[in-house]
């Protein structure tokens, strides 16, 4: 697997939830591409970057998203 793939480890994904809400997160690609971008709760309204294909589950650092 390439280091330049944004890509979640699938045994981390299965346990990641919103540390806002503690709900479930999904997935958003970035544009044009197959990796991951950030994760989004639909609950709260976050999204919550990924850098690195590390997961950066900081709520100070999340983007609101338009709910």
């Amino acid at each position: 697997m390439s280091q330049s793939h944004q890509t979640i480890e699938p045994w981390l994904r299965g346990i990641i939830r919103c540390p806002q809400c503690k709900g479930e997160v999904t997935d958003v690609a970035a544009s044009g591409g197959t990796e991951v971008a950030e994760l989004r709760c639909d609950t709260c309204h976050l999204a919550y970057p990924v850098e690195g294909g590390v997961p950066v589950l900081l709520v100070d650092l999340a983007r609101r998203t338009d709910g």
